[in-house]
């Protein structure tokens, strides 16, 4: 009787064991669980980067198409620019720079279109090579466009672009 006693401790589990193995569980766990979270996270946002870049890229595309007094000089925010229906009836293009929903974030845009100057160099005579420096102050437009997202961490993309009055 006393032989099973002595059998059955040292084949049972004792507390410190477990809490051992526990302590082995929870530090080998716990890293790799961190670290799934931030794999799940991080592929969302570099969705999101995504997402907002073709937005940003459509709205540009709009933006160009604009014409050029269309595009106020200074930071357009939250507004609709250009004009629905065009001098000919036609229907003409417009930039939306209200807010957007994406997913569960909400997108900001801003436009910030500044006027530069644009100077270049051209050959006035081909047979002495005497070149002729020209300046057109305002025929030449800068446009950023800002897309600002995220309440915890802020995250903004920019897109420039340049538009010519030709």
């Amino acid at each position: 009787m006393e032989r099973r006693r002595d059998d059955s401790r040292r084949r049972a589990i004792t507390l410190l064991e477990v809490l051992i193995a526990l302590t082995i569980l929870s530090t080998v766990l716990l890293p790799i669980g961190m670290f799934l979270i931030e794999y799940l996270k991080g592929s969302s946002e570099l969705g999101d980067y995504h997402q907002v870049m073709n937005i940003l890229e459509e709205k540009m595309e709009q933006a160009l198409a604009l014409p050029y007094d269309a595009l106020p000089a200074g930071i357009s925010k939250n507004i609709r620019l250009g004009r629905d229906f065009g001098e000919d009836g036609k229907r003409a293009a417009f930039l939306d720079l209200r807010p957007a929903q994406l997913g569960i974030q909400e997108v900001r845009f801003d436009l910030d279109v500044e006027v530069v100057p644009l100077e270049f160099s051209a050959v006035a005579d081909p047979r002495t090579g005497r070149m002729e420096r020209t300046s057109l102050d305002n025929s030449y437009k800068r446009l950023v466009l800002k897309a600002t997202w995220g309440t915890t961490t802020p995250h903004s993309l920019d897109l420039v672009a340049y538009k010519a009055d030709l």
